[in-house]
């Protein structure tokens, strides 16, 4: 990104993220660009908006934002966020995953994949995502899923355990 997006005063909050996560791929990059060239004004016609702007894919957003989980996102935000993703591609989630190097952010991806239960859920192949080895502790107070062995809030944890059996 330009040095000078971060001075550019707008109502709109821009996120910048490193490549820390997947690498230097930009697998789930896309292109995005807002053309207002049907626009009666001839100034926005010629607005700079119609460039193309790379930002992240709703499938590598939503593991970006796992990754920020619990410093600085929270646990009902990203529940929230889920809720609403019918329509990702489970191919690309796939490539995301396996590529991506967080066992936290993998491990999570799933426990509110499994709880949303969305059709695209069974079509992601996990032979080829590395889950790690060994529990890992995200939150305190929380408790140990038991598939995914990460530290969850309890309202995370599968139905019949939630409930007792």
């Amino acid at each position: 990104m330009p040095r000078w997006l971060s001075k550019l005063r707008t109502e709109a909050d821009v996120e910048t993220r490193s490549n820390v996560l997947f690498g230097e791929g930009a697998t789930g990059v896309e292109n995005a660009d807002l053309d207002l060239s049907g626009a009666e004004d001839p100034e926005l016609a010629q607005s700079p908006w119609r460039w193309p702007m790379p930002m992240s894919s709703p499938e590598r957003a939503i593991l970006e934002m796992l990754d920020e989980v619990p410093k600085d996102e929270s646990f009902h935000k990203v529940d929230v966020a889920f809720e609403s993703l019918a329509n990702l591609r489970p191919r690309l989630l796939t490539t995301l995953l396996s590529l991506c190097r967080s066992v936290k952010t993998k491990r999570l991806f799933f426990v509110f994949a499994d709880k949303h239960n969305h059709a695209w859920r069974r079509y992601i192949d996990m032979s080829s995502i590395d889950l790690g080895k060994g529990d890992r502790a995200l939150t305190p107070g929380g408790r140990l899923h038991p598939i995914y062995r990460i530290t969850v809030p309890a309202n995370l944890m599968p139905t019949e355990i939630r409930n007792g059996p």
